[in-house]
């Protein structure tokens, strides 16, 4: 019966009823009453995933603001959303008062290497596994460095002999630390982030030092000296957000 009842709903009336949630839950974390307009609440909100959504949310309110004040003929709003408004404001309310966790997002089996390691095999792993960039823990497994597949090209582009030939026998983790162009550019974070939070940071470092991070690895509480849950780079994370 719930459900029939569900479906009966016009998508004004489903609009209204999410969109008052919305508004429910952004007031009330943030300490606003309904003195204020929803717009204003928007833009003075503090909340780290509202500033995404900001220009839709606005118009949303707008639309709240016509179906509700607008006269109904024959019992109909004459502002009726069309279906695709009412999944984006969905969408909207559960990135907002739900996001997604960097964990189970990314989460996985961080493979990392020594510093007295030897590079070919963490290649090889490389390879297997379609990974872009490993740490470096020394010898309490804590994270000291990552190497990226720019560090790999770096050292490859010095160490090619003039006949083409590569060798690496003997070859370190720690020889191709010395190709890291940015030292410790990495970040941690606590498995609660959100994929939000994590890709701000991503994009806060761009703007900051108008180059990218390496990657933001993951732990339980964001302390770089827990175990590792996961590692995201931007182009993972840009995908999801």
């Amino acid at each position: 019966m719930k459900n029939k009842e569900k479906s009966n709903l016009s998508n004004s009336e489903i609009f209204l009823n999410i969109y008052n949630k919305l508004d429910e839950f952004i007031r009330r974390e943030s300490g606003n009453s309904y003195k204020e307009s929803f717009s204003h609440v928007v833009k003075n909100s503090k909340n780290k995933i509202i500033p995404r959504f900001k220009d839709e949310l606005i118009s949303l309110g707008e639309l709240r603001n016509a179906i509700v004040h607008s006269p109904k003929y024959g019992g109909q709003a004459i502002a009726e959303p069309h279906q695709s408004t009412v999944d984006k404001i969905n969408f909207i309310y559960k990135a907002i008062t739900s996001p997604p966790k960097v964990i189970p997002e990314f989460q996985f089996a961080v493979v990392g290497a020594k510093e007295d390691d030897e590079i070919k095999e963490i290649l090889a792993e490389m390879r297997r596994s379609s990974f872009s960039q490993f740490p470096v823990f020394n010898k309490d497994n804590e994270v000291i460095e990552i190497i990226s597949n720019n560090t790999i090209s770096r050292w490859l582009a010095n160490n090619i002999a003039d006949d083409g030939t590569l060798l690496l026998e003997n070859v370190k983790v720690s020889d191709f630390m010395q190709e890291i162009e940015f030292e410790n550019n990495y970040k941690f974070v606590s498995r609660n982030s959100s994929i939000y939070e994590a890709y701000d940071i991503f994009i806060q470092h761009i703007n900051k030092h108008k180059r990218n991070l390496d990657g933001i690895f993951i732990t339980n509480s964001g302390n770089r000296k827990e175990k590792l849950l996961g590692l995201i780079t931007i182009e993972d994370i840009a995908n999801k957000v």
